[in-house]
């Protein structure tokens, strides 16, 4: 029995270090079924006007986008990806998924995945996310995820899926607060979620979304493709949300020494989200595909996420009490 169980450990470490050397950008399950009943919103907000930027937030939608078209099927026409988006830019492209999900009602699915910046409301403690124009220290410059939920969970979807790499805490990444928290983190409160809906956050309210630099990645959004690349694509939320809530609190105590615990949130006393799949059949087969370069417009929509274009990154102004998903000591990023 000793050395069945050893065995089986060895063959375990062995896969995952073969799986590790699969660049989860290139190296893609293909998916030969279409899943036209899918529709995406994907907001990846990297440039700000008046904040600190958030390192490879591009990276992350574009290859999350790949994701989706490659091992999930979903067609392009289906998604909106929206890189360094304005209040205006998402609610725009929140207000297309409504109307779809409004005429295709419970045939269809809707996913909606966001990387950049999370801000509290020191005095309400709701959490808002930051668009690329959006003050800090300005909640009606952000979208509340309160506000969020309520649009989500309002749309007659069979399932709607979020997924937040953000952090809502209002410390810096060194430790220290800024100045406008008053010395203390601020936890965020988690707004209800409701209808067929299960958010999934990289981290808890007082946490920092850390980025994952040797992957130029976040943390969170790492493992959620790493799974996706090792499951075919045909992996249930459930296992999805063990994988990614194991793999990033270890790797972030190893590497940042610091705690970022991924959370899920659905309704009161729901657990069916744990069995939904985000493929119904797995890929078959792999293809190597080219490194996505973000040296062109990446804003429109008939992008297939082979380049994203940063708009001109400005330096932060004023005082802030954003949290920045920045490298920590043991992981530089200059």
């Amino acid at each position: 029995m000793k050395r069945r169980i050893l065995l089986i450990t060895v063959l375990t470490a062995i896969t995952h270090i073969a799986w590790a050397q699969k660049d989860v950008d290139t190296y893609i399950a293909v998916n030969e079924s279409e899943d036209p009943n899918t529709f995406a919103v994907i907001i990846s907000n990297e440039h700000y006007k008046h904040e600190a930027g958030v390192p490879f937030a591009l990276n992350d939608g574009a290859i999350f986008k790949r994701y989706l078209m490659k091992t999930l099927g979903v067609p392009e026409q289906n998604i909106k990806y929206v890189a360094d988006a304005s209040l205006n830019d998402m609610n725009y492209n929140l207000s297309w998924l409504e109307k779809i999900i409004n005429v295709k009602k419970q045939t269809a699915r809707a996913i909606v995945y966001y990387s950049g910046h999370g801000m509290p409301d020191e005095d309400s403690k709701k959490a808002y996310l930051l668009p690329v124009d959006g003050y800090s220290t300005e909640p009606t410059s952000g979208l509340s995820t309160e506000a969020l939920y309520k649009r989500l969970g309002a749309m007659p979807a069979k399932q709607t899926i979020v997924f937040l790499d953000a952090c809502f805490s209002g410390s810096k990444r060194e430790g220290d607060m800024m100045k406008a928290a008053r010395g203390v983190a601020i936890k965020a409160k988690s707004a209800p979620v409701l209808g067929n809906m299960v958010v999934f956050s990289a981290a808890q309210g007082n946490e920092t979304a850390y980025p994952l630099k040797s992957k130029e990645h976040g943390l969170f959004t790492y493992f959620i493709l790493e799974k996706l690349q090792e499951s075919c694509g045909a992996v249930t939320l459930g296992e999805l949300s063990d994988y990614v809530t194991s793999h990033v609190s270890e790797t972030s105590i190893v590497i940042n020494e610091k705690s970022q615990t991924p959370t899920v949130t659905a309704p009161v006393g729901s657990n069916e989200w744990r069995n939904w799949k985000m493929a119904e059949t797995a890929a078959s087969k792999f293809e190597n595909l080219p490194k996505i370069q973000h040296t062109a417009a990446a804003s429109s929509d008939n992008q297939d996420g082979q380049s994203a274009t940063p708009k001109q990154q400005h330096k932060p102004g004023g005082i802030s009490v954003l949290k920045r998903r920045t490298t920590t000591t043991n992981e530089t990023n200059e």
